[in-house]
């Protein structure tokens, strides 16, 4: 993979002319539209916006509720982010190393003493929003309820590396951002990761229906991918992932891409700023640059990958996992969930993506060319004279 800039290409103003960009994106929701009606997937949601404004909002066909099956899509439904909230919770705690709470590249046992031996003392909280940490395998259970959260700690502190940290990136699903959320409610006198993020985030960029606790169950919910058999509430036994912040978080696909928009505006929120250097900095720069590039230079594939905090960088990737698509500048960033959920942000057109289906496509080639598809239909709109 090439090695990308980190803020060269964020743009200033909103080009070209926003209305002729509502027409192109067109083509984008009439893909969506002809997906869903030969059955790739049930019902998804395409929102598109640039800086402030909305330019597409889509939802079609139905999904799977708490209690029936067949519901008509909407904006009001609440859909899991899975890993997205990777992305949620990495700009929350970037907050809080902005106020001076500790240093990325101190020991993670500065903060959460019991975080040593079995060769993790040198890892840091760096490691630990960069998949570097070493820990990927720990088979945390549901962290909603303190009790359960101070299990989980404590499973972490008592597991061994699998690698130096360090030494190479590894997808973490939940450890990595889990440790280092700890770390922030750590040095925040433990407040509840549920108020640190609304707080922090939820609250002051008006994304009210973000949750990382069980959906209220007085609104419409989503369970993707679409279970054999009802679940008729979201708890610790129907849903492991409740209260992780790497991917237990629920909320409107509009709240979505709020959080995009937030990072497109280089963290500020109308007249506030929510994000400020260095945390924002830290989550758009690609952290492993020279070790990507040295091992490139030696004609080697990278053990490292391009991760920021918390996002995934673009560099020179096209059609992966995360729905980059070809068309994308560098500097584009963003996150997926699973197979039913991609962000992305494009800092050289200004455009923020939120793109979730409401059941798993039938195959991983299915999702990539869904996700790389729209994606690249939405850029293009952007890019079109």
């Amino acid at each position: 993979m090439g090695v990308c800039g980190a803020l060269s290409g964020w743009a200033e103003g909103q080009t070209p002319e926003t209305g002729e960009i509502r027409k192109r994106l067109q083509r984008a929701a009439d893909f969506v539209e002809e997906e869903v009606a030969k059955g790739s997937v049930p019902g998804a949601a395409l929102l598109v916006a640039q800086g402030d404004e909305l330019l597409l909002e889509r939802y079609v066909g139905t999904y799977c509720g708490l209690n029936a099956r067949d519901l008509p899509f909407t904006a009001s439904v609440r859909n899991c982010t899975y890993s997205f909230a990777k992305g949620i919770s990495a700009t929350v705690i970037a907050m809080v190393l902005n106020d001076g709470l500790f240093e990325l590249d101190a020991p993670v046992s500065t903060y959460v003493p019991g975080y040593v031996g079995g060769g993790k003392d040198k890892t840091t909280v760096r490691h630990l929003l960069t998949h570097a940490a070493g820990v990927p395998s720990v088979p945390l259970g549901p962290v909603g309820t303190d009790e359960e959260w101070d299990a989980a700690v404590q499973m972490m502190c008592d597991a061994e590396v699998e690698w130096e940290p360090g030494s190479k990136t590894a997808y973490h699903g939940v450890t990595g951002v889990f440790m280092a959320a700890e770390v922030a409610r750590a040095v925040t006198g433990r407040t509840p990761w549920e108020t640190l993020c609304r707080e922090r985030l939820f609250a002051p960029i008006g994304a009210d229906s973000l949750t990382f606790a069980a959906p209220s169950e007085d609104g419409p919910v989503a369970w993707t991918p679409q279970p054999e058999t009802l679940q008729h509430a979201v708890t610790s036994e129907t849903f492991p992932l409740l209260g992780h912040p790497a991917g237990g978080a629920f909320g409107t696909v509009r709240d979505f891409l709020k959080v995009i928009q937030l990072h497109l505006k280089r963290g500020r929120w109308g007249d506030a700023l929510l994000l400020g250097e260095p945390g924002f900095g830290e989550m758009h720069r690609l952290q492993y640059a020279e070790e990507i590039a040295a091992a490139e230079a030696r004609g080697e594939a990278p053990t490292h990958e391009p991760w920021a905090l918390g996002w995934l960088m673009k560099g020179s990737t096209e059609n992966g996992w995360f729905g980059f698509g070809t068309r994308c500048s560098p500097e584009t960033f963003g996150h997926a969930g699973i197979n039913t959920v991609i962000t992305v942000g494009d800092p050289a057109t200004n455009m923020a993506l939120a793109f979730v289906t409401t059941d798993s496509p039938k195959s991983d080639e299915e999702t990539m060319r869904l996700r790389n598809t729209v994606t690249d239909l939405a850029a293009g709109a952007f890019a079109s004279a």
